[in-house]
C-alpha cells in the first residue's frame, strides 16, 4: 500500500509540475514569411466555422536505456482523445495512422540542437503530422513541454511525456501553434491594449481574445482562476483582465479550457492556405 501512495504522489506530482513546464514556441525564418504572406480573414467573426476533416498523425515514441516506453498506446489514445475533444467545435480531428518507436535511447532525452535533424532524417512522413514523445525536451538550452513548427515549417511537433496527460491541454496548446496560434501574452508583433484597439496588428493577432501580461501564468485554482500576478496597466493606463482560461496561455491545467471562436477560425484559414497538403 505504502509503494501504492508514493507511486501516486510522484504521478500527481510529475504532471503537476508539467503542467507548468513552458512550451518552446518560437518562429523562424520561413514561418514568419509565411505569416506575413498571409491574409487574415477571420476578424469580426463571433461563431466558429467547422470543416470537417480528419488528419493524420504519425507517432514516435523514444524508448529509454532499458527499451521502456514509459508512454504506452492506451496513453497515446488519451492524448489523441483529448486533442480531438478540444478541437472538436472546428470540426478537425487527428488520428493515429502509424506509431513507431524509437530506440536510440539517447534522443529520449531530447536536445533540439543535438538530435532534431538526426530524427528528422530517420523518423519522419511527409504530408503528415509528425508528433515526437520524449522523456525530457530541451529547446535551445530551455527545458520545455513541448514545441511545434507553424505554418511554413516543418511538419512536427516535439512533445514530453509526461506533458501528454489525461487533464493537460498541452498537446493542443502545441497543436494550435502547429495551425498559427500565437501566445496569449506574445508581443512580437508590439504589446495588445486593454482595449482592442490595435488588436489585428499586435498581441497575438486575436480579437476576441483579452490582451495577456503575464508570461509566468499567475492564477491560482484555489480561488477560483483568478489572475495573480503583477497589477498590471497598459500603454493607456487601463488595467489588463488576462484570458486564464485560454489554452494558448501559461496558465494551469486546471484553468485552461477553450480556444475562442476567432482563434478556431485562424487555425481553418491557415490549414486551408498553408497546410491544405497535409491528409
Amino acid at each position: 500500500m505504502n509503494k501504492l501512495w508514493a507511486s501516486l504522489f510522484c504521478a500527481m506530482l510529475f504532471t503537476s509540475l508539467s503542467a507548468q513546464t513552458k512550451c518552446g514556441h518560437k518562429l523562424g525564418g520561413a514561418e514568419i514569411e509565411a505569416q506575413l504572406q498571409y491574409i487574415p480573414g477571420y476578424f469580426g467573426c463571433n461563431y466558429i466555422e467547422r470543416f470537417d476533416r480528419v488528419l493524420q498523425i504519425n507517432a514516435f515514441i523514444g524508448l529509454d536505456s532499458a527499451s521502456n516506453t514509459v508512454f504506452d498506446i492506451p496513453q497515446l489514445e488519451a492524448a489523441i482523445e483529448q486533442l480531438n475533444e478540444d478541437f472538436e467545435p472546428c470540426g478537425l480531428q487527428f488520428e493515429v495512422c502509424k506509431t513507431t518507436y524509437i530506440p536510440n535511447f539517447q534522443y529520449n532525452s531530447f536536445i533540439n540542437i543535438e538530435h532534431e535533424d538526426q530524427v528528422t532524417v530517420e523518423y519522419y512522413e511527409p504530408n503528415t503530422i509528425n508528433i515526437y514523445f520524449f522523456q525530457s525536451i530541451l529547446r535551445n538550452g530551455e527545458s520545455v513541454c513541448g514545441y511545434a513548427y507553424f505554418p511554413g515549417g516543418k511538419d512536427q511537433i516535439f512533445m514530453e511525456k509526461g506533458c501528454s496527460v489525461p487533464g493537460d491541454h498541452s498537446l493542443s496548446h502545441e497543436m494550435g501553434h502547429f495551425f498559427g496560434l500565437h501566445h496569449t501574452f506574445e508581443t512580437d508583433f508590439g504589446e495588445e491594449l486593454v482595449d482592442g484597439s490595435n488588436c489585428e496588428t499586435a498581441g497575438d493577432l486575436i480579437c476576441d481574445t483579452p490582451a495577456d501580461p503575464d508570461p509566468e501564468g499567475n492564477a491560482n485554482p484555489d480561488i477560483g482562476c483568478q489572475y495573480t500576478g503583477p497589477i498590471t496597466l497598459d500603454a493607456n493606463n487601463d488595467w489588463y483582465i488576462p484570458p486564464v482560461d485560454n489554452y494558448m496561455s501559461y496558465y494551469p491545467s486546471d484553468c485552461t479550457c477553450r480556444f475562442t471562436p476567432q482563434q478556431y477560425n485562424r487555425m481553418l484559414d491557415q490549414y486551408h492556405q498553408l497546410r491544405n497538403y497535409l491528409w
